[in-house]
């Protein structure tokens, strides 16, 4: 009996742990499986790599993970890193928006909302009004906007909810779908008949609160583990162009002439990149994913030496409203969110430029892009002094974005991909956004294909 072969495309977070898992199911059931990762970049890990050097830790993308998906505890514990993984401190519960050039903290709770200065008098008003708001408009695709002024009003959509999704996902509340980036504000609506019920009954039966984590070493240990198991599992610097199927197996075509054949096909790359694989193949299935929109983002790291900042950074950052037009999104206080960020008597922030207010910006040089997180950091901190540690990272097509339709467009994915057996797609583009998001759609969708190929146990 011949190895069944399991080609992955995309060395990202979604793609490894995919990889990784396969061979982990097949192990399970004492089967042998031949899994290879395909990436175009000369390194694993795509947004979730960490820059080490000289005592700073330097996150590319994300800098942590709740610990409230069941996936990526599992997958911890199966890399054996456990033990490495930290907490981010408590004073990093603090949050602050950067509004009308002055930093204001963002309450831990509704209740808390009504003695902030956050928000005006009038809005604090309509926002007790909660409970009575307008119900959804039937089979509506609201945006997040939609909901938020529908039910919390106005000024609370402006200010709280359109800086937190840009915080989130870098995109524009007034183009995102609720039900797609937020289902459980859906549902909370729908089975509680308003945000304010349904606060108040998860509170007498949630569980505690989500811990924020990372590693000791950066979020990027993860991915790096990953890859080391893989080892020469994993192929960089070559790109898939295109699949084809050929009588039961996949001919998998890469650039530069090489082509590999598979029994099962994992395409874990963003959608433009699997639109562009799968157009020869399926021109409907590779439309629908060229339409999924994506978010650029830069983002700057900056070193100061401590006794040079006028505040103490005693939370974790600060989110920028729109209403103060810059092209900074929100800034991380990472040395005060995990400890080890910054040598003896320095800190690290981590400035985030662009998305979907200004798309214009990843695409800046380096120098420009430095510039403008200095300018615009004085404004929210008042830090005047060059920075002695810097670094940027940018990402023309970061984060994926839902928007209106965002569902619909997904089952047509899902229905095309149906009619391609042996092909399967996985990751942030369909999947939901977050990493945790990314690490559950890889487990299941490794455990979908051994069972395939291997039967169950």
């Amino acid at each position: 009996m011949t190895t069944p072969r399991v080609i992955v495309a995309g060395g990202g977070i979604a793609g490894l742990t995919c990889a990784y898992t396969v061979e982990a199911e097949a192990a399970r059931l004492g089967r042998q499986v031949d899994v290879l990762v395909i990436d175009a970049g000369h390194e694993a890990g795509g947004h979730a790599r960490t820059v080490a050097d000289a005592g700073w830790v330097m996150e590319r993308g994300p800098n942590g993970f709740l610990d409230s998906e069941p996936e990526t505890m599992a997958l911890v514990d199966e890399l054996g890193l456990s033990p490495h993984l930290v907490e981010a401190n408590a004073e990093a519960r603090r949050r602050f928006v950067l509004r009308g050039g002055t930093l204001v903290q963002v309450p831990d709770a509704p209740p808390a909302l009504l003695g902030s200065s956050i928000i005006s008098w009038p809005a604090k008003l309509r926002l007790l009004r909660e409970p009575w708001a307008k119900p959804a408009p039937p089979d509506a695709d609201e945006t997040v906007f939609e909901f938020a002024e529908r039910r919390l009003g106005r000024e609370v959509a402006e200010v709280l909810v359109d800086t937190a999704v840009a915080g989130i996902s870098a995109g524009d509340s007034r183009l995102l779908s609720v039900r797609s980036h937020f289902p459980f504000l859906v549902e909370w609506e729908r089975n509680h008949g308003g945000l304010l019920r349904a606060v108040l009954a998860r509170r007498k039966t949630a569980p505690r609160r989500p811990r924020l984590l990372s590693f000791a070493g950066g979020l990027g240990t993860l991915p790096r583990t990953l890859a080391d198991r893989l080892a020469s599992r994993v192929m960089t610097g070559r790109a898939i162009t295109n699949v084809a199927r050929q009588a039961q197996a996949w001919h998998v075509q890469l650039a530069g002439g090489l082509s590999l054949m598979a029994d099962q096909v994992v395409l874990a790359t963003p959608a433009s990149q699997t639109s562009a694989i799968l157009r020869q193949l399926d021109c409907e299935l590779a439309s629908e994913l060229a339409a999924i929109p994506y978010a650029g983002l830069a983002v700057v790291a900056l070193g100061y030496a401590a006794a040079s900042l006028p505040r103490n950074l005693d939370g974790y950052g600060y989110l920028v409203a729109r209403s103060e037009q810059l092209a900074t999104i929100g800034v991380l206080w990472e040395s005060s969110i995990f400890p080890g960020r910054a040598p003896d008597g320095a800190v690290l922030l981590r400035v985030f430029l662009g998305g979907a207010r200004r798309p214009d910006v990843a695409g800046l040089d380096e120098s420009t892009l430095t510039t403008l997180a200095r300018t615009e950091l004085v404004m929210g901190l008042g830090i005047a002094d060059r920075p002695i540690r810097h670094q940027v990272f940018r990402w023309p097509a970061a984060i994926a974005q839902y928007t209106v339709g965002h569902d619909d467009r997904v089952a047509v994915i899902r229905k095309r991909l149906a009619s391609h057996p042996g092909l399967e797609l996985c990751g942030t583009a369909c999947d939901g956004v977050s990493f945790n998001h990314a690490i559950a759609a890889a487990r299941r969708t490794a455990r979908s294909v051994a069972t395939r190929l291997l039967g169950e146990a």
